[in-house]
């Protein structure tokens, strides 16, 4: 996902994330894997806001290849609509 510099700060990749959060719990996903360039420290704000688990040490992040990101949900919010991430 990427944002033009004018649009970005307005909250629509957290909206992306949420909608996407919706639709695999929707679909009977539970786990979404997330990743990310080196190069994209807002991505990997947003998803460390939106509760993913860094698949690597944070404090040492490489300085090349993907970051992945793993987000678990309980079984009770599987196949449920109505969940929104916070």
């Amino acid at each position: 996902m990427w944002t033009h510099p004018r649009h970005r700060r307005e909250g629509l990749g957290r909206l992306v994330v949420r909608e996407l959060e919706r639709e695999a719990l929707r679909r009977g996903y539970r786990r979404i894997y997330l990743t990310t360039g080196p190069r994209q420290p807002e991505a990997v704000r947003l998803y460390l806001a939106s509760g993913y688990d860094p698949q690597f040490d944070v404090g040492d992040r490489p300085a090349q290849g993907p970051l992945a990101f793993v987000k678990e949900f309980p079984i009770k919010l599987v196949g449920k609509v109505d969940y929104c991430a916070e």
